[in-house]
């Protein structure tokens, strides 16, 4: 009899591990998701939305085209530990690469983002502040941080989750920057 109940119930937990090993695979690259977005190959929802650094200034979606090749929309927050992370190695790429960041900053208090950017540096052109989520909803937005590369128009060229860094920066956003750069 148990040996019965052996043969019905071994199938079940057999396909429940396949499935939590396929998770734990699908999951476990370090908090570093390539993921697919609807806004690719359009441009970021029209938008307005008050400056991160003065609450008179209105800012809309102009604010993401630039005469550059590209601009990196990068979605952050104070109380995200893997944005600070992330941080040292933005502002390395401002500094030695030149490269325009937008920062969209999400669900946040302004002076607690404030005080973020005063004590790690400000690596940003400008700072979209977005403390109902709703311009990052409306985007899609899963998590913090999430990078978008956006074309000197703004539109969404590809979308990166987790910690932008050297490795992401090399293997994912160089080859689509060189063809940038490379365009007529």
């Amino acid at each position: 009899m148990l040996n019965n109940k052996l043969k019905l119930i071994l199938p079940s937990l057999l396909g429940l591990l396949f499935v939590a090993l396929m998770m734990f695979a699908l999951t476990s690259q370090e908090g570093k998701r390539v993921t697919s977005s609807v806004l690719v190959g359009k441009p970021i929802p029209d938008f307005t939305a008050r400056s991160l650094n003065s609450d008179t200034n209105l800012l809309d979606n102009r604010v993401l085209q630039t005469d550059k090749k590209f601009t990196l929309l990068n979605v952050w927050a104070s109380w995200c530990a893997v944005c600070q992370s992330e941080h040292d190695f933005l502002t390395t790429l401002v500094i030695k690469d030149d490269v325009r960041i937008v920062g969209l900053n999400y669900r946040d208090e302004r002076v607690d983002a404030k005080h973020v950017l005063s004590m790690l540096g400000n690596p940003y052109v400008v700072n979209i502040f977005d403390p109902n989520g709703k311009l990052a909803l409306d985007m899609g937005v899963i998590s913090t941080p999430e990078t978008y590369l956006l074309d000197r128009e703004g539109i969404v060229l590809y979308r990166y989750s987790g910690a932008l860094d050297a490795v992401a920066w090399q293997h994912y956003f160089k080859p689509l920057i060189q063809l940038l750069i490379n365009e007529k």
